[in-house]
């Protein structure tokens, strides 16, 4: 009965310090937090056989996951309450999945030795399993360790280098040198790297460019229309009123106007009608840049959800489909299965456009565009073979209110200005909108649920960085030696 005590308790406290890891992403980003969690998590998986370190990381990962991602529970409170029976097994869902992935990194790391071999084999799998929960079953990168750095700049600029993974696998790995038990050297050494970085970075910012291109001016609009609104026909035309309104004050030298995701609810190019009406928010000249719902096959009524580019005259000159779909948010797993719909109120599912690419800007560079959530997915959010200018991101984020959610969101979108070495431009319906440079500056910004405008000059470009060119092969050749190094030191000994 001891013995069973002394288990639930341990692993209750493992749980609760997956809860408090929450706070260093964003808007947080208290940082000493998760050095904490992560080297009690190590000192208790030292010794541990495979079962236990499994479970003893379920726990943690469970914790972080019911945390982390709480802001969904806000989406399901929303208008009706219809699915508000979600929101427990939401939490419980998440937790799970967070508690098999973190589990999966310690049940594979117990087959190193323990010490300096578990430790490297823990950092290292910790970096090949977050990847993998980039892109596995479409794909979930939230709460990825590298984003707690967000609110350091100077720290984030190595992702240019190594991306997100590469300096979560860098985080994890000096984080765990409490590991080594009340030697003080390892921590020292661990503050001494963390500070190396941090100077390496705030020398990349001093020696960075502040160029502009051009003969450009984006205006990005953020109507901050509510999502019980936004989706009312009854509310359609007010809604593209107030961004008219936003759009046409004071605009005599925007070149370019960016609405925010399906600011557009009809579809845009079968209604000749209704866009036309969109001229009102440009000058002569200016180009308009709007997220709309796209049809894309009539007699079957498929619609995409879409970037468009628009002329002063509303002719659409580009356009760009959403590949990377949400689940339940923009089709429905397993329909007929499941006793769920999606939110997007639409017959039928909506279609997936074939991936990254690069599309035209008129009096503009080529762009890359990102509709909502693509931002989030590191190393996927551009056309390789055709680099773009800069990044537009067209997102919504009204179903989180207040929460976190939206705040991680745009750490997400600025962490792939800096991996990118790209200016990101970004429209949110009610936030957070923001002009980006490619060191991850915020040139202007508007907070959540504030209605408004951002003017500013277009930043340039930057050559493409390291990570730019090779992508997640860097952080990975990372993992693979210190795991290699892990299996290297347990044969030799």
């Amino acid at each position: 009965m001891k013995k069973l005590k002394t288990f639930l308790t341990s692993r209750l406290f493992l749980f609760l310090c997956g809860l408090a890891s929450c706070l260093a992403f964003a808007p947080y980003f208290i940082f000493p937090v998760l050095w904490f969690s992560f080297a009690l998590l190590a000192v208790k998986n030292n010794q541990a056989g495979h079962r236990a370190c499994f479970f003893n990381a379920f726990c943690f990962g469970a914790g972080l996951g019911v945390t982390g991602m709480n802001w969904l529970a806000h989406a399901m409170l929303l208008g009706d309450g219809y699915y508000a029976w979600l929101v427990p097994l939401i939490w419980i869902g998440f937790g799970f999945v967070f508690g098999a992935y973190y589990g999966v990194t310690a049940w594979l790391a117990s087959f190193a030795k323990p010490g300096v071999p578990r430790w490297l084999a823990f950092a290292g799998w910790f970096c090949v399993i977050e990847w993998v929960r980039g892109w596995a079953f479409s794909g979930f990168p939230w709460n990825v360790v590298g984003n707690i750095w967000n609110g350091y700049l100077p720290i984030l600029q190595s992702v240019s280098v190594i991306g997100v993974y590469g300096l979560g696998f860098l985080t994890v790995l000096l984080f765990t040198t409490p590991y080594f038990g009340r030697k003080l050297r390892p921590t020292l050494w661990a503050l001494l790297a963390l500070t190396a970085l941090y100077g390496l970075g705030a020398w990349r910012l001093y020696d960075a460019a502040n160029e502009a291109v051009w003969g450009i001016k984006v205006r990005v609009v953020q109507p901050n229309v509510p999502c019980t609104l936004k989706w009312d026909p009854r509310e359609a035309q007010n809604n593209i009123n107030k961004m008219i309104r936003l759009s046409k004050t004071n605009n005599d030298e925007i070149t370019h106007i960016v609405w925010p995701e399906s600011a557009v609810s009809f579809l845009i190019n079968y209604n000749e009608p209704a866009r036309l009406q969109l001229m009102a928010a440009m000058k002569q000249g200016s180009v308009l840049i709007t997220g709309a719902m796209r049809g894309i096959d009539p007699v079957e009524q498929s619609v995409a959800n879409s970037l468009v580019v628009l002329d002063d005259l509303t002719n659409i000159t580009a356009s760009y489909d959403k590949a990377h779909l949400v689940p339940f948010g923009e089709y429905t797993p397993l329909r007929g299965i499941l006793p769920l719909e999606k939110f997007v109120p639409f017959d039928s599912d909506i279609v997936a456009g074939p991936g990254p690419r690069t599309i035209p800007v008129e009096r503009a560079p080529a762009a890359g565009p990102l509709v909502c959530y693509e931002a989030i997915f590191s190393g996927q959010v551009v056309e390789k073979k055709h680099r773009p200018q800069w990044i537009i991101n067209v997102t919504n984020d009204g179903w989180y209110g207040l929460s976190a959610g939206p705040h991680h969101h745009f750490a997400m979108a600025q962490t792939r200005a800096v991996e990118e070495g790209l200016p990101l431009v970004r429209s949110a319906n009610t936030g957070i909108s923001a002009v980006i440079d490619p060191y991850g500056r915020i040139l202007g910004s508007l907070g959540l649920e504030d209605e408004g405008v951002i003017d500013s000059p277009l930043p340039k470009a930057i050559p493409p960085t390291p990570f730019a060119q090779y992508g997640n092969i860097i952080p990975l050749l990372l993992a693979g030696l210190c795991i290699l190094l892990s299996i290297r030191h347990k044969k030799s000994t």
